[in-house]
């Protein structure tokens, strides 16, 4: 029994021996065409491998492989997708039982790769249209030496080099540091791109967070981040540090996809993070111009839009930053092509002699996606206005914006509802105003006639109007905008200018200036096709009344209007006729009437003709000035414009 025992031993040592020998003395190059025919025929593109396979299958499995290449697909822009000089692995064959491929170390020698895209959309990297996507292997330690990854995307222009390589001299699987240094186009806009990465044997590990750090320039937007990204296959999450700063927030939409108005230069920092489809920017702090932001956004892309959200807050706001929000021309950009440059040159310059921004919206943008954003702005810096608070909420929806804004203004208040439906082309908007206890002399600080004024200015406005533009929109707005003061104080010697009464003038600067009281004060305009025609503006006070006639062009940027005065006291040496105002909203003319002319002549004709007296006739004012009825003229401007009530009625219908 033991003999036979013995024999059966000898016998499968001599097999395995026969086994282990005809293994180590086997050419495995003979199975270097079969591998070919196999790899050809799976993916449809053909696979040669020009020099030696070796396979060790003992102890610690190692197969290598020298000149592998995988073709292009035929619309590529060159050959072959994959080159690689070397290729070297090791295995755990018991994991293969399980169906799980796990490659404890893998090292690349020289490989090259290029990724890209056709103008119809093909990927040269989908191998077969039926072929579903299999899982990557699990690779531990990855060595890279030389590597080349070329990314090509002509509907884009996007043309990126990347190098890869990594540090071997580490026996260190953990340590095993990464770098990649990338250059090229990407939009068209010069990219270019470093980051450092550690522990490479997370690379195909989903729960384990890998370290990276590095900089990116696309255009004149620059990126610094310092963090982790968890399960690089997949970028499952991120968490990293990050300043991005640049010339123009509106360049960031060929980048992230996030639409943003355009803006003077900027700086921002914050913590981004990553989870599922939401990526978020914590805590962020900046400037943007002369202003400071801070606050939080939230972008996500798991919906049939991007959508935003996040709530921002300036502590100190210069108004001017926020030009590019209403369209304001901004000059030509680095990256602008030589005829967008020449294109934005004229623009600005035909610019030049306009107030209103002709800037059209980028309606595709609007449409790309959803939003819903709250801005504070705590203290407010501008030149010009007195504005000293500002709160906005921005909702979009497809295509569809409203934008609520709340102003305190000159110790009141302005409240606007701008609604613009971006889903018509050309857009379709519509603008409510309020205007509320706007106080008269911090209305209008630089007049230092009307420091000593009094008064509650109110009014509303309501407008409808489309147009691609902010200068569109109003030069084809229709509807009606109305100012009103009931009661108040006013300057008198700002109402003798006015009427050019020359006594009135003379006596209030020996004797100073005295105020007058307004019994009220009217401006009511019908507004059609972006002409906005004056149906009452009366300022009536105990000394004069002022009236004014005439039409403002939105759409030409042009006044054309009289105010008459209408005294009520009796004056001498009075020049008391219609003042014009005319000329564009940039460059106003002001200019006393022909009549005056006359009068001033009559007035010369008579004193050489005759007595000194007799020349001040011409100049001698009556006082023809009545009181009006400031309860119905008020009523006026409050009630809606005639054959808008009957609108609204057969609308509710």
């Amino acid at each position: 029994m033991r003999t036979r025992s013995k024999k059966i031993l000898v016998t499968f040592a001599a097999i395995f021996a026969i086994i282990v020998i005809t293994i180590s003395l086997f050419d495995w190059n003979m199975l270097k065409p079969y591998i070919e025919r196999q790899v050809t025929e799976k993916t449809g593109r053909e696979f040669i491998i020009r020099g030696d396979l070796d396979v060790n299958l003992f102890f610690n499995p190692k197969i290598s492989v020298e000149g592998l290449s995988l073709a292009n697909a035929d619309w590529g822009t060159g050959q072959p997708m994959l080159d690689i000089e070397k290729l070297s692995f090791r295995i755990y064959p018991w994991k293969l039982f399980w169906g799980e491929i796990v490659l404890p170390e893998l090292s690349i020698s020289q490989p090259k790769i290029l990724l890209e895209k056709s103008l119809d959309g093909k990927r040269n990297w989908v191998l077969k249209e039926e072929e579903k996507e299999t899982e990557l292997p699990k690779i531990g330690k990855l060595i890279v030496d030389q590597g080349t990854l070329i990314f090509r995307d002509p509907k884009t222009e996007t043309d990126i080099t990347a190098r890869i390589a990594t540090d071997s001299a580490s026996t260190d699987a953990r340590e095993t540091p990464i770098n990649i240094v990338a250059e090229g186009k990407f939009t068209s806009l010069k990219f270019t791109f470093q980051v450092h990465g550690g522990e490479v044997i997370s690379l195909m590990d989903k729960s384990r967070a890998y370290p990276v750090q590095g900089n990116v320039q696309i255009g004149t937007t620059h990126a610094t981040f310092d963090g982790t990204i968890t399960g690089l296959q997949a970028l499952s999450a991120m968490d990293l540090k990050l300043e991005v700063r640049g010339d123009d927030l509106s360049a960031l939409y060929p980048i992230t996809g996030i639409v943003i108005f355009p803006s003077p230069p900027y700086r921002i920092s914050g913590r981004l993070q990553h989870q599922k489809t939401e990526w978020s920017l914590n805590g962020f702090t900046g400037e943007v111009g002369t202003s400071d932001l801070g606050g939080h956004i939230l972008f996500d892309t798991g919906g049939k839009r991007p959508m935003l959200r996040g709530e921002v807050v300036s502590q100190l706001l210069d108004l001017e930053d926020l030009g590019g929000f209403i369209g304001a021309r901004k000059g030509p950009q680095p990256q602008d092509s030589p005829a967008e440059k020449q294109e934005k040159k004229a623009s600005k310059a035909a610019q030049r002699h306009r107030m209103l921004p002709d800037q059209e919206f980028s309606v595709e943008r609007l449409r790309a996606m959803d939003a819903d954003i709250k801005f504070t702005g705590q203290s407010i810096r501008n030149k010009d206005l007195p504005v000293k608070h500002l709160t906005t909420h921005t909702r979009i929806d497809n295509g569809l914006m409203k934008l609520d804004a709340d102003f305190t203004v000159a110790e009141g208040s302005i409240n606007a509802n701008v609604t613009v439906n971006a889903r018509d082309d050309p857009p379709v908007a519509e603008t409510r105003v309020d205007v509320k206890r706007l106080q008269l002399p911090k209305l209008l600080p630089k007049m230092e006639l009307m420091h000593d004024s009094l008064g509650l200015i109110g009014g509303r406005a309501s407008i409808k109007s489309q147009g691609k533009s902010v200068g569109a929109l109003l030069g084809s707005a229709d509807g009606r905008f109305g100012l009103i003061m009931s009661g108040g104080q006013i300057s008198n010697m700002m109402l003798e200018i006015v009427g050019l009464d020359g006594a009135e003038i003379l006596k209030f600067l020996v004797i100073g200036d005295k105020n007058v009281k307004v019994r009220c004060a009217v401006a009511d305009f019908e507004i059609k096709r972006g002409v906005m025609e004056s149906k009452a503006f009366v300022i009536d006070t105990t000394d004069t009344n002022i009236l004014g006639d005439g039409q403002i062009s939105l759409a030409e940027e042009t006044i054309k209007m009289k105010l008459s005065p209408e005294p009520k006291d009796f004056s001498i040496v009075s020049l008391r006729t219609p003042v014009h105002i005319s000329g564009t909203f940039k460059e106003p003319t002001i200019y006393p009437d022909k009549m005056l002319a006359i009068r001033v002549g009559a007035a010369v004709l008579l004193g050489v003709f005759a007595t000194p007296v007799a020349s001040l006739i011409p100049l001698i004012e009556t006082g023809p000035g009545e009181d009006h009825n400031c309860r119905a003229l008020i009523a006026s401007v409050k009630k809606p414009l005639p054959g808008k009530q009957n609108a609204q009625v057969e609308k509710k219908k």
